[in-house]
């Protein structure tokens, strides 16, 4: 697994998150989880696929940026996806991985919806004034604190795809990533045709729209993996050390794949 498996650095502050259950008290639904996340990421690549390459012709169209202050703005995105991905592994070892995965995702959604409502109100501004630099700076901000949020998410995904399928099988889900970025790649077409066939705002809710549906479909991960990420005593000693999950042991055995929303969201 990934970050997210929340091994104990040093004992954080919450003693639940991602300690496992006994492998009695598993789900039964377990099995579904490895569906469940390829299905939510199928959806997360189709929507980010229509936005992600047209956002710096929205910053230089529509917010009026030169080329080099979009790319100053994609200067600072990696920095925050990193803090937020510490911030997402630290609050998945108190409230569990599939809440905090729902949570960052359904506010990076939000910011998005947002940067679409906020598109006319950038626009009646004075391209040069400093009403208009105040603007754009807005949804700048909005932007970059968005992308980290759906995409610090990552490692969260991982950790619980790996814990919930065989060793044997693993590569095999993994290797169904390929389907989630052919996905991306080929929903750039209708983005593409919505920005120019309406506007980038158009697009954005669109793509919010299906990312709200991806989320929705992690949602039963909450009830599925409740059991094995509930608060347990520590261990007397190293009791900091988290154990993955036992795989399902019975459930569809498919070629399936488990991805994120990598795709640069």
């Amino acid at each position: 697994g990934g970050e997210g498996e929340g091994g104990g650095e040093g004992g954080g502050e919450c003693e639940g998150g991602d300690k496992p259950a006994a492998e009695g008290e598993l789900s039964p639904h377990v099995w579904a989880v490895p569906y469940v996340l390829f299905a939510s990421s199928v959806c997360f690549a189709l929507g980010s696929g229509m936005t992600v390459k047209f956002f710096p012709l929205f910053f230089v169209n529509d917010c009026g940026l030169a080329p080099a202050q979009v790319q100053l703005i994609y200067v600072v995105v990696p920095l925050v996806m990193a803090a937020m991905s510490g911030l997402g592994t630290r609050a998945a070892r108190c409230f569990g991985r599939a809440q905090v995965m729902c949570g960052f995702k359904t506010a990076g959604i939000g910011l998005l919806v947002c940067m679409a409502l906020l598109d006319s109100w950038v626009k009646r501004s004075a391209v040069g004034s400093s009403e208009h630099t105040f603007r754009v700076a807005v949804v700048a901000a909005l932007y970059v604190v968005r992308t980290g949020l759906m995409n610090c998410t990552y490692p969260l995904e991982e950790s619980l795809l790996m814990d919930h399928v065989p060793k044997s099988a693993r590569a095999r889900w993994k290797s169904l990533d390929s389907i989630s970025v052919f996905g991306w790649c080929g929903s750039a077409a209708l983005g593409g045709y919505l920005a120019d066939r309406y506007s980038y705002s158009t697009t954005f809710l669109v793509t919010a729209a299906i990312q709200l549906a991806g989320t929705a479909l992690q949602i039963p991960l909450i009830f599925i993996t409740r059991k094995a990420e509930s608060p347990a005593p520590r261990a007397a000693e190293g009791g900091g050390t988290t154990a993955p999950l036992h795989a399902a042991p019975a459930g569809p055995e498919a070629a399936g794949g488990g991805g994120a929303d990598s795709a640069g969201q």
